[in-house]
C-alpha cells in the first residue's frame, strides 16, 4: 500500500513550505494531483492521511483533494497525441507501438489552503 508513504510525504511537504511562511497557521485544504500512471487508490490515499494528519496540529481539520491525471500520449509514427485511460502503449489512430508519454507519472501537491484566522 504506497498510498501510506504518498500521504507521509504529502504531508511532510505541506509542512515544510508552509512553514516557511506562517509556521504555526493551521491548513484548511490540500489538492494534490497524480497521473493515472501511479496507480493511487484515491479512497486508500484519504484513508491514510486522515489517519496521519491526527498527529499534526496544523493539519487536523484538513481536507485532502486528490485529482487523478489522465494519461497523454504520442505516436512517434503518425505524430497524433491521445488520451488513454490504461496502460495500452498502441496509436489509437494508426496502432503504432511507438509511444512517447507526455504525462500521467506526475505526482505533486498542486495547492495548499491555511486558515487566515
Amino acid at each position: 500500500m504506497h498510498e501510506l508513504t504518498i500521504a507521509e510525504n504529502i504531508i511532510k511537504m505541506v509542512e515544510l513550505e508552509v512553514g516557511k511562511r506562517k509556521p504555526d497557521q493551521k491548513i484548511r485544504r490540500i489538492v494534490f494531483q497524480a497521473g493515472r500512471m501511479n496507480a493511487i487508490i484515491p479512497e486508500s490515499l484519504t484513508f491514510s492521511f486522515d489517519t496521519i494528519k491526527k498527529y499534526h496540529a496544523n493539519l487536523a481539520e484538513a481536507e485532502l483533494v486528490i485529482q487523478i491525471l489522465p494519461i497523454t500520449v504520442r505516436c512517434q509514427s503518425c505524430g497524433s497525441e491521445s488520451t488513454i485511460d490504461e496502460p495500452e502503449f498502441s496509436c489509437q489512430h494508426c496502432s503504432g507501438t511507438e509511444i512517447e508519454m507526455l504525462s500521467g507519472s506526475e505526482m505533486f501537491v498542486e495547492s495548499i489552503e491555511i486558515d487566515e484566522e
